[in-house]
């Protein structure tokens, strides 16, 4: 409320009467000025003068075209502003929901506008690898009727695409969607869902092979170890060999009755293993196959390559050429000296030619100090890899008095008198034909290495022969 015509709100001393008659208020009541009636205007009943000069806010508005015009803009303004907000509030869940019905309806895909709002939301994971750096295969096989949706969710569990809707829309875009090849392809992080998709529609790629090479001479814990390192080091990530290599060595050294059973030339003592017949070759298996599968390419192997004169003898006469095979296998280097070495111990294994009957064949003795470390609890099948076998046993007395414990006892032939209880090692075709045709014709009853480089031995009849060998390649002063 404002105060008119003088005077202030408050005064500080009294008023006059007459002074306040002369000198009304007047109330701005809002719209318009009003002051009350005097007593002579109400007795003699007149219009206050105040109401002809009131202000009335309303004078200067139209009610003309220019009005309405403005009025239906406001109404516009105010409704864009609206449906702007809804927009706004409302566009993902709209938009979530045309991507989604796009996915579970791939032909919506042809509408140019449900095409455009889902390659919107996709956005980078069309375009962009998971990991441009990461090219690390990844094995993806797809199964017969599979749809693009379903190879999209395995490559997203694979961690090779972010969206499997990507892969969707793609495959539509290119007309793929039926291209996919059933089979095996490898993929990476390092592609984009256009690239991938190039490389599941061609034809899938045949699984590798696991190339295993055992050589000549290795015993079975050297098999065994030679599986673990592949296991541990595959040369090929994506088709790991995937064979337990306990349970071949378990297969190897107590082979089942069926197993035995497929082969009627191998019959072994009591409680042997395959030492000796699991022929050192180069083997191209299938990741999975499995030790029951290796361990049968082996003895299939040994029937292939062994000399046809062998597996014609009786059995126990095979398993007696092959102990003789391993240990020649064992001290050979080139096939010309194989035959001889053969001879030297079918010599000493003649007691008319040789009455202790010893073979003092030192290899047999390395066998047993590796097979003691082997038997240790405290070396496990883990640790085999960084063994070094067939090291030289060191003793400071006579090898005759070296004692290996239990079975083992006997792989010394400088004080057990025959052959090892098993062969010790693999033996190469070469040295299984040596074992079946020696040669004895000289009577060589000793042989050493010539220590020169060239791999091969000297062989003599008589101890005096083997001293002078021995001085002539520097073994004595």
């Amino acid at each position: 409320m404002t105060v008119r015509d003088g005077g202030s709100p408050r005064s500080g001393g009294r008023q006059d009467p007459e002074a306040n008659q002369a000198t009304r208020p007047v109330i701005d009541m809002g719209w318009d000025d009003f002051a009350p009636p005097t007593p002579e205007d109400v007795a003699e009943g007149r219009r206050p003068a105040s109401l002809d000069s009131r202000r009335d806010y309303r004078s200067g508005r139209s009610s003309g075209p220019g009005h309405v015009i403005r009025f239906a803009l406001f109404t516009l303004l105010l409704g864009g502003l609206v449906v702007g907000g809804l927009y706004f509030v409302a566009r993902p869940v709209v938009v979530g929901g045309i991507v989604n019905w796009a996915a579970e309806n791939p032909t919506a895909l042809e509408l140019p506008f449900v095409a455009d709002v889902v390659r919107d939301q996709l956005g980078s994971s069309l375009t962009q690898p998971v990991d441009a750096r990461d090219q690390n295969p990844i094995v993806i096989i797809i199964g017969p009727n599979e749809t693009p949706r379903e190879i999209g969710e395995r490559l997203v569990k694979a961690g090779a695409i972010t969206e499997a809707r990507a892969l969707v829309f793609q495959s539509i875009e290119r007309g793929a969607t039926s291209d996919f090849q059933i089979g095996r392809h490898v993929v990476s992080k390092s592609l984009t869902v256009d690239e991938m998709i190039s490389i599941l529609t061609q034809p899938p790629v045949a699984p590798p092979t696991v190339r295993i090479t055992f050589r000549e001479g290795l015993r079975i814990e050297q098999m065994v170890a030679k599986l673990e390192y592949l296991e541990a080091n595959p040369v090929d990530p994506t088709a790991p060999l995937t064979m337990n290599p306990s349970e071949f060595y378990q297969l190897a050294t107590n082979p089942s009755a069926e197993l035995l059973a497929s082969y009627l030339w191998l019959k072994l003592p009591a409680g042997a293993s395959l030492e000796g017949f699991l022929f050192p070759a180069t083997y191209d298996v299938a990741p999975d196959t499995t030790p029951s599968e290796l361990l049968s390419m082996l003895l299939d192997a040994f029937a292939s390559h062994a000399p046809p004169a062998l597996l014609a003898l009786p059995p126990d006469q095979i398993y007696q050429k092959v102990q003789i095979a391993a240990l020649v296998e064992s001290e050979a280097k080139v096939d010309s000296d194989r035959p001889l070495i053969a001879g030297v111990y079918i010599n000493r294994l003649n007691p008319k030619i040789w009455p202790t009957g010893l073979l003092n064949a030192n290899p047999t003795l390395n066998y047993a100090n590796d097979s003691v470390w082997l038997e240790d609890p405290a070396h496990p099948i883990a640790t085999w890899v960084d063994y070094e076998f067939w090291t030289s046993i060191k003793t400071t007395g006579a090898l005759s008095k070296v004692v290996f414990p239990g079975k083992l006892a006997g792989y010394n032939t400088y004080s057990h008198a025959g052959l090892p209880p098993e062969p010790i090692c693999s033996p190469s075709a070469p040295s299984l034909l040596a074992a079946v045709a020696p040669d004895t014709a000289d009577g060589y009853l000793y042989f050493l290495a010539k220590n020169d480089g060239s791999g091969t031995h000297a062989f003599a009849k008589t101890q005096a022969e083997q001293d002078a060998n021995a001085k002539k390649y520097g073994y004595t002063p």
